[in-house]
């Protein structure tokens, strides 16, 4: 029994809540790889519905929900597909939503993929601040891992380790001296992500160019929205905005595609040159979907 004059012992801490958006809010901009100027709005939603997509321009507005069985693309980009209806290139919203607190939103699109903005998450930082985000009363649900992931392929391997946070750690390297080696690790939250990782854009090398012409991809893309690596010259709008830039895009990718698993994520992500496909492959693995 307690000495009525020990101190107490500390509370626990209350449960996370889950959150969404105070008010609707809109942009529109060009896609990257369709080219269309879209129309994109961002909803408030209840609890415990997850991040859904509306397309409004389709008859009877189809919701997609992000969630990774829903994933059937994964080709420069992650598409998901539900109801008849697609949506391209979630990942930097996803991205931002998830190091931004979101868990319950309605995505609503005039078309088929969000603007890009700059090639970054910095549109979608501000939109998602400019509607501001208010607790929901019920618990925030988690993923946790009670034994390590993995999805390897070719150059490709990306692990997830149980841990009590969400953390990425990334390398990267293309074999160009401009691209050498880079690795960054972060405890994955608002603050990391905001100084960190959301203004690291997409990016390519050259000689991809005219393959992902001819695949009908980067339609929209320009130098206003991508860098592209040539050797040892950076051809972009302003050049680098991070030393490392690219490894930083690469964790940017990580945390909108793992937020496909529909709830947040308490794990160690590692990604020794990772893209969507590999991603996407080992979030299906931790959502039981893949043996």
């Amino acid at each position: 029994m307690a000495h009525p004059n020990d101190p107490a012992a500390p509370a626990a801490p209350a449960p996370e809540r889950q959150a969404t958006f105070k008010s609707a809010v809109s942009t529109s901009g060009i896609a990257l790889h369709t080219g269309n100027r879209v129309k994109l709005t961002l909803k408030p939603a209840v609890a415990g519905s997850g991040i859904r997509f509306r397309r409004t321009d389709l008859p009877g507005s189809p919701e997609i929900q992000a969630h990774v069985r829903n994933v059937t693309d994964t080709r420069r980009g992650t598409t998901i597909q539900e109801n008849g209806a697609a949506v391209h290139t979630v990942e930097h919203l996803l991205a931002a939503m998830n190091a931004l607190g979101l868990d319950n939103a309605v995505v609503e699109m005039a078309g088929a993929e969000p603007p890009v903005g700059d090639g970054s998450a910095q549109l979608f930082v501000d939109l998602i601040r400019e509607a501001g985000i208010v607790e929901q009363d019920v618990p925030r649900e988690f993923i946790t891992l009670d034994r390590p992931y993995w999805y390897s392929q070719g150059e490709t391997h990306v692990v997830a380790l149980p841990d009590s946070v969400f953390r990425i750690s990334c390398t990267v390297k293309y074999n160009a001296t401009i691209l050498d080696t880079q690795y960054l690790s972060l405890v994955l939250d608002e603050k990391s992500f905001i100084e960190q990782l959301q203004l690291a854009r997409t990016f390519c090398l050259f000689h991809e160019i005219e393959y992902l012409i001819k695949n009908n991809l980067i339609r929209g893309g320009s130098l206003d929205n991508a860098v592209v690596i040539k050797g040892d010259a950076i051809l972009s709008k302003d050049g680098l905005r991070y030393p490392d830039e690219f490894v930083r895009h690469k964790m940017l990718d990580m945390a909108g595609d793992f937020f496909l698993l529909g709830k947040r994520l308490k794990a160690h992500l590692i990604g020794i040159k990772p893209g969507h496909p590999a991603n996407v492959e080992l979030a299906r693995r931790i959502a039981g979907l893949v043996a």
